[in-house]
C-alpha cells in the first residue's frame, strides 16, 4: 500500500471516530487543558505524629511497638521480651548503642547466655545464629507510613542477626523515623555524600517474616524470626 493510501485510510478512521463522537469530520480538535502539576504534600515533622503513625502501621503488620524514657527502660524491655525465651542464647548486633546500654551484663545478671558475631566464620555463625532464642539488633531508620525498620550493611553481620533467631528485638531513637521511604533514601543519600565507606545495601524490614507461597494460606516466621519486637528510646534524639 502506497504512503499516500495508508494516510488517507488512517484519516478515514479518524474522521469515522469523530463522527461517533458528535465531533465534524477533518477538524482538528481542542486539546485538552493541561493538569495542574502535581506535588507531593511535605512530609509529616512533628516527632509525635511520626511514632503515632508508625506504631499503628507497624502494629497492624503484627509488630509489637514499645516505647521507654530511658536507657534504663530500655534495658528492662529487653530484658522483659527476652525472659519469654529463657534457656536460649540470645544474640547480639555489634551496635554501639548496646554497649553503652551494658546489655550484655544486664542480661547475663539475668541468667541469659548472650552471643555476639565477633571474628567468626560464616557456616559457624550461621548455625549458631539458627539456635539462638532472640536477635537484638539496632535499626538506622524507621519508616511512618508503613510501619517499617530499615538496616543498613555498615554493621557486619546485624542482617543475620536479625533473620535467623525466631525473636528479632529492634531499637531505635524517636528521631529516627521517617514519615516516608523518600526521606529515609534522602537520609541515606546525604550519608553517602559525608562519608568515605557509604553503606552498600539497604534492607527495609515490615512486621514479622511471612508468606503465602502454599496455597495462598498466610505463614507467618517461614522466612525470617516469626516475632518483631520494635523499642523507641523517646530520650534519644541522635541515631543509634
Amino acid at each position: 500500500m502506497s504512503e499516500a493510501l495508508r494516510n488517507l485510510d488512517q484519516n478515514s478512521v479518524l474522521d469515522d471516530v469523530r463522527r461517533a463522537l458528535g465531533r465534524s469530520a477533518g477538524v482538528t480538535p481542542v486539546p485538552p487543558s493541561p493538569l495542574e502539576p502535581f506535588i507531593e504534600p511535605t512530609g509529616q515533622t512533628d516527632l509525635a505524629e511520626l511514632n503515632a503513625r508508625f506504631t499503628k502501621e507497624a502494629t497492624t503488620v503484627r509488630a509489637k511497638v514499645h516505647r521507654v524514657s530511658d536507657k534504663l527502660q530500655c534495658v528492662d524491655k529487653i530484658v522483659e521480651i527476652c525472659s519469654e525465651d529463657k534457656g536460649h542464647e540470645i544474640a547480639l548486633s555489634e551496635a554501639e548503642i548496646f554497649a553503652e546500654l551494658g546489655l550484655a551484663s544486664a542480661l547475663a545478671a539475668q541468667g541469659f547466655s548472650t552471643f555476639a558475631p565477633g571474628e567468626i566464620d560464616h557456616g559457624t555463625l550461621v548455625a549458631r545464629l539458627a539456635n539462638c532464642g532472640v536477635g537484638v539488633t539496632a535499626a538506622d531508620y524507621a519508616i511512618a507510613e508503613t510501619g517499617t525498620i530499615v538496616l543498613n550493611s555498615d554493621e557486619p553481620n546485624a542482617l543475620l542477626v536479625s533473620l535467623l533467631p525466631p525473636v528479632h528485638i529492634a531499637v531505635l531513637g524517636a528521631a529516627q523515623i521517617m514519615d516516608s521511604l523518600d526521606g529515609v533514601i534522602g537520609k541515606l543519600s546525604r550519608e553517602r555524600i559525608n562519608r568515605a565507606n557509604a553503606t552498600r545495601s539497604v534492607t527495609l524490614i515490615t512486621g514479622p517474616s511471612r508468606t503465602s507461597d502454599v496455597e495462598l494460606v498466610l505463614s507467618i516466621g517461614v522466612h525470617g524470626p516469626k516475632a518483631l519486637h520494635v523499642i523507641i528510646l523517646d530520650g534519644r534524639s541522635d541515631k543509634l
